[in-house]
């Protein structure tokens, strides 16, 4: 299991400032540790899961994963560098508020420096858009390799018709596909595997996230190798 720090956070005044471009050379040092962060409503259930195949498919590159806890973006500047945009997914009649991405890596960055680990993992229930193209609209998940932390949002990983069961097999096998892919980013970098089954595979819609396996293509097996030799563990 995870280790668990059930405190709920409140960031107020403590806004880190990130860069959004990703392409600096930064060197990886791998193991690292892990931390996890549930940013607004997300089911714990899911935690075992996601580390099992964190664990599985990122075999020792984590001395521990860490469960951070529960946090919240303070109204004090929730409806900072918001979007209002309609959710064709959800059908909606309302537009729907968008999170920037680097709101949401700025609280994951301060809690890597505050519990001291070297990659954050954020799951949100809130919908996001790219800090780095206003144009990438209700995204799925977003890695930023030069502060080695990531998101994954599962508010159009669950269809508007599936709201009520909450995390059922084939959306809890959404999300771990998605904090999969995300943390292969910050590992093997931002590009995409053209192989159809492999979980770095792009995905622009939940069916190909479904159609997708949750386990590395030999090619990207591959490159975790290199970064593993790279690394002498």
């Amino acid at each position: 299991m995870p280790k668990y720090q059930n405190n709920k956070y409140f960031f107020i005044n403590r806004e880190i400032q990130l860069p959004t471009s990703q392409y600096l050379s930064i060197k990886h040092i791998y193991p690292s540790h892990l931390g996890i962060i549930f940013i607004g409503k997300v089911s714990t259930s899911i935690l075992t899961k996601i580390e099992f195949y964190i664990n599985k498919i990122f075999s020792s590159f984590f001395y521990e994963i860490l469960f951070i806890g529960e946090t919240e973006i303070p109204s004090i500047f929730y409806e900072s560098e918001i979007r209002k945009e309609h959710d064709m997914l959800k059908e909606a009649s309302k537009k729907v508020i968008l999170q920037p991405t680097n709101k949401l890596y700025n609280i994951i960055k301060y809690l890597m420096k505050e519990h001291n680990f070297n990659v954050g993992l954020g799951l949100t229930d809130l919908p996001i858009y790219s800090s780095n193209d206003e144009g990438l609209l209700f995204l799925f998940g977003e890695s930023n390799l030069n502060h080695r932390c990531a998101i994954v949002s599962t508010h159009n990983l669950i269809p508007h018709f599936n709201e009520e069961s909450g995390y059922n097999l084939k959306v809890r096998n959404r999300v771990i596909k998605e904090v999969i892919h995300e943390i292969g980013h910050i590992i093997i970098g931002l590009e995409h595997c053209l192989t159809t089954d492999c979980v770095m595979r792009y995905s622009k819609n939940i069916e190909e996230i479904d159609n997708k396996s949750v386990i590395l293509c030999k090619k990207c097996q591959s490159k975790l190798n290199e970064v593993r030799l790279k690394n002498n563990f």
